[in-house]
């Protein structure tokens, strides 16, 4: 009888109790898996909402103005205002060619100036912190044989979308 009894559950452990094991814990698997894929789906779309945000924020400093003529003589007036609040002259000013990426234009401007060191430097803080994201991309300065004048040489560079080009990072996924 326990003979008997030991072979009927030995019977229905491998008919029965087995098979449910083995599924049980693939499905566990298959779960743990589908979780790790869902959680890196909801990283990937905070990620998208975080760089949504910020173009969101950046997009109005960038937005184009016009045609390459308009956007170039408006860099040049922002950059004119920066520098004649400052006691320099300006040597020369010439205007880069404008360099198309994907989904922006960057304007150049090189500008060479002479002056005190300190206006030269008041020149260089107003580019940074100005409220258009306007940034200088090469520096060169050299002394004079005047005590604390120097003649500086910059590459100002300002970003802005291309004409047709502005709108969120939707409008690029609706294209596609």
């Amino acid at each position: 009888m326990i003979t008997v009894s030991v072979a009927l559950g030995a019977v229905i452990f491998i008919v029965v109790i087995e098979p449910q094991l083995k599924e049980h814990k693939a499905c566990s698997m298959r779960m743990n898996q589908l979780r790790l894929k869902l959680t890196k789906m909801k990283g990937d779309l905070l990620v998208k909402d975080r760089i949504d945000s910020v173009y969101a924020q950046i997009e109005p400093l960038i937005a184009s103005s016009g045609t390459d003529q308009q956007e170039i003589s408006l860099f040049t007036r922002e950059l004119s205002d920066l520098y004649s609040k400052q006691k320099v002259r300006t040597r020369t000013i010439k205007i880069l060619p404008i360099i198309s990426e994907e989904f922006y234009r960057r304007l150049s401007v090189k500008i060479e100036m002479s002056g005190h060191i300190r206006e030269v430097l008041n020149f260089i803080d107003s580019v940074e912190t100005h409220p258009n994201p306007i940034r200088i991309e090469q520096f060169d300065i050299k002394s004079q044989e005047i005590v604390d004048n120097v003649e500086a040489s910059f590459v100002v560079t300002k970003v802005v979308t291309k004409l047709g080009k502005a709108g969120s990072l939707n409008d690029k996924e609706e294209d596609s």
